[in-house]
């Protein structure tokens, strides 16, 4: 399992975005209104039963945190981002949330959680090469 360094996450973007009107960061989604989330990489131990897996994994891993997923696979590898929100404090909580779920599953062989990305102005170089790791 590979957790990478996390950036800080409250961090302004640039001096424009201090003296954007409220209404006018929310269109752009930035400041307090980022949308934070995670690349994750996921490889199981067994080919079979994949419908399952994906299902038990956007109840208990996704949705029992109260995130969102985008992504897909098939057989044994499973690769997208997780959503984790926009509040600070409540995106650590969830992000534990979803590794507590995979380091307990015994059917996954190894998996890799990303860094935080913000998921309308970040670099998503890191989505494509997180599947080639595993």
């Amino acid at each position: 399992m590979w957790l990478l360094k996390q950036p800080d996450i409250v961090s302004e973007s640039s001096q424009a975005n201090k003296i954007m009107k409220k209404r006018i960061r929310k269109k752009k989604h930035v400041r307090e209104y980022r949308e934070w989330g995670v690349p994750v990489a996921i490889k199981r131990k067994r080919e079979d039963a994949f419908d399952s897996f994906l299902d038990d994994f956007i109840e208990g891993a996704i949705e029992g945190n109260k995130c969102s997923f985008g992504g897909g696979g098939h057989k044994n590898e499973l690769e997208g981002v997780i959503e984790l929100g926009r509040i600070p404090e409540e995106i650590e909580l969830r992000l534990k949330g979803v590794h507590s779920w995979l380091e307990n599953r015994e059917d996954i062989e190894k998996y890799i959680i990303g860094n935080h990305i913000d998921l309308w102005h970040g670099s998503f170089k890191e989505i494509d090469e997180l599947g080639k790791r595993l």
